[in-house]
């Protein structure tokens, strides 16, 4: 075998066995030293067979972390996702866009602050098949309470959010956008 295949085989067999007993990987896993301590953290969605995705942060320098339930799974249009902000950040995507009539899609930013990895960005986009006016954006910072609201395609604007920045543990897919981005 060359080191090609050696280090492949060595990626794989540290993929595969760090994922939980029946646990399945969702898509890809993403990579960025969010703690700034020299060593890439690997994220993983993990399905975890409930109807949810955990994530999964191996290379922490304190072990592996799982949050658990941290966005909601379904079939197909419905797969959550990983991806980097330009600055690093992660971003876990998930969404409804094939079931009922209310179609959406969440996207959390992860964040290292005050020594946790913590949902630092929240943003949410509906809209109502049948009910064309019924929809909207609101994307909130949760770091500076600020955010953006835009509803039925009209004006962009301004909000305060009462929804803080929490632990990514202390995170799960029951969350909803809070009143002030005026989703139903």
């Amino acid at each position: 075998m060359t080191s090609i295949h050696h280090r492949l085989l060595a990626a794989f067999a540290i993929f595969f066995f760090t994922l939980p007993a029946g646990a399945q990987s969702l898509g890809p896993m993403q990579s960025s030293d969010l703690n700034n301590d020299g060593r890439v953290e690997r994220f993983t969605l993990i399905d975890n067979g409930n109807g949810s995705a955990d994530l999964q942060i191996e290379n922490t320098g304190s072990g592996v972390l799982y949050a658990q339930n941290i966005v909601w799974a379904g079939g197909i249009g419905q797969i959550p996702s990983l991806s980097l902000a330009p600055n690093g950040s992660v971003k876990v995507h998930s969404q409804n866009d094939s079931i009922g009539r209310y179609r959406w899609s969440q996207v959390l930013t992860i964040a290292y602050r005050q020594g946790q990895y913590r949902v630092a960005g929240f943003t949410y986009s509906w809209r109502d098949t049948l009910n064309l006016p019924d929809n909207g954006t609101c994307d909130l910072n949760l770091l500076s309470g600020r955010g953006v609201v835009t509803i039925d395609n009209g004006p962009q604007r301004n909000i305060s959010t009462s929804m803080a920045a929490r632990p990514i543990t202390q995170w799960s897919d029951d969350i909803a956008p809070p009143p002030e981005c005026g989703a139903s």
